[in-house]
């Protein structure tokens, strides 16, 4: 378990009521870098992605990156998805998921399920801890497509190498005794898979319906909050198929917007919900203010 905390204090730990369930988001961690092109518009010109930044008052080439994790509580299961990098933490700003999940008022026996939407390591690492599974009552969920694709090991793009040997490592132990869902399928009642490939093989969003209400947890649809959205044929560049995220990303994106149904992006700025608009030929972020507060 890692226990870096930011120098800085900062909120962690964002919780608001979703029909009859409970949600709450952790800043599992985040990465300065000074690359937003190429980072967030590998196919776009720099100049164009600085224009978007200084339009949205960022420093440029500057950004923050968050990683958040996401409960739904529904009153009788606790269902944790991405819990992180856990002690897989690559750089000191991460793996801070079991630190905070106390402070969310929940503890590491009480997941029922851990979902993982995809299987790079800011998703998957936290499966294990000190050579133990990290949540010990909890059952794995994966997309069968996900999972198939990492266990053929086939077609995987060079930068994801040591992916592979993570998803080896951690993932493929479990697969006898791991779940497995198609999109379509629910988790439990009001849990339900969504296409979003192109991120990563079978990326997965999750929507979630309770009492009337809808969110989506797009996971890794989108990776920046302003260049993503404003424009989503950009390419991000942690991306394993970028064509056809791009396809996921405006399609995800536009049922969110047209329906006004909230939202939560893994790498969004915390506490990373929020709603999505039009604009003009793409989209815009709208951070949720004191809504859910009330």
């Amino acid at each position: 378990m890692v226990s870096n905390k930011p120098k800085m204090a900062r909120p962690s730990v964002y919780q608001f009521k979703l029909g009859d369930f409970t949600i709450t988001n952790i800043l599992e961690g985040y990465r300065h870098l000074d690359n937003l092109h190429p980072f967030a518009g590998t196919n776009a010109d720099a100049a164009d992605v600085e224009a978007i930044a200084k339009e949205c008052h960022l420093p440029f080439p500057n950004l923050e990156h968050n990683f958040v994790p996401s409960l739904v509580d529904t009153g009788s299961q606790l269902i944790a998805l991405d819990p992180g990098f856990g002690e897989k933490a690559q750089f000191p700003t991460s793996g801070w998921f079991n630190n905070y999940l106390p402070e969310a008022g929940y503890t590491l026996e009480d997941v029922d399920y851990v979902v993982i939407t995809h299987c790079h390591p800011d998703h998957i690492g936290n499966l294990i801890a000190s050579g133990q599974p990290t949540f010990p009552n909890a059952e794995i969920v994966f997309g069968r497509v996900e999972f198939d694709y990492w266990r053929k090991g086939e077609n995987i793009p060079d930068f994801r190498a040591p992916t592979l040997s993570m998803f080896k490592e951690i993932c493929q132990p479990l697969e006898d005794q791991a779940r497995y869902v198609e999109v379509g399928e629910d988790i439990v009642t009001g849990v339900t898979a969504v296409d979003a490939f192109g991120h990563s093989a079978g990326h997965m969003a999750y929507h979630i319906e309770s009492n009337g209400q809808e969110l989506m947890i797009m996971s890794d649809t989108a990776a920046h909050y302003a260049i993503s959205f404003r424009h989503p044929e950009y390419n991000f560049s942690m991306d394993d198929d970028p064509e056809k995220a791009a396809i996921s990303r405006r399609r995800v994106l536009s049922q969110v917007a047209d329906t006004k149904m909230a939202a939560i992006g893994f790498h969004m700025p915390f506490p990373s919900v929020g709603y999505v608009d039009r604009h003009g030929d793409g989209f815009a972020w709208v951070p949720a203010a004191y809504q859910f507060n009330l």
